[in-house]
């Protein structure tokens, strides 16, 4: 009962601070079971949107609106940048939220997530080639998010190594050694 009421106040919190749920990216068997990501543009610098990682499941027909179960899951806030080519690069990330205390304690730090990557946002360092925003790269260095040094060539191949790599790193873990 509390993990629906939880989800309704989060789902709640969202519409009225002006979100807009995203659609999913890629068919599922059970859609209803996703979680269900919101993000909001309105009022921000074009290509930027601020993206909430509910860990909110349902859809009121299949499965009662609900906050996932307990455990490592927690709510996400990120500030994102959609580039021309239609990728997105993160710009920030906020500390989660945990879904301990109350029910209005969560939703306010929820709040206050959100607020701080809309600052984010808003007051994010420019790239002076393309007036792209910058972002924190692992080295702690700034780094424009479309890239602007590399040709599309170089782009779409480094692109293709990522995907390579990604796939043999995840199917490494689970072979003998």
């Amino acid at each position: 009962m509390l993990r629906q009421l939880l989800g309704l106040q989060i789902l709640g919190k969202l519409e009225d601070a002006g979100f807009a749920e995203e659609p999913q990216t890629k068919p599922l068997a059970k859609p209803y079971m996703a979680e269900k990501i919101y993000a909001r543009v309105d009022g921000l610098p074009s290509g930027m949107k601020v993206q909430v990682y509910t860990t909110v499941i349902g859809d009121n027909e299949n499965v009662p609106v609900e906050v996932r179960a307990s455990g490592k899951d927690a709510i996400r806030v990120c500030a994102v940048y959609v580039t021309k080519d239609g990728e997105t690069r993160g710009l920030s990330k906020e500390t989660r939220v945990n879904r301990t205390g109350d029910i209005e304690d969560i939703v306010d730090r929820m709040i206050e997530r959100m607020r701080n990557a809309w600052r984010t946002c808003k007051t994010a360092e420019r790239c002076a080639s393309c007036a792209a925003p910058k972002f924190v790269t692992k080295n702690n260095k700034l780094c424009c998010s479309e890239i602007c040094w590399k040709t599309d060539e170089e782009k779409r191949l480094d692109n293709a190594k990522f995907k390579v790599n990604q796939r043999k790193s995840r199917y490494n873990k689970y072979t003998r050694r």
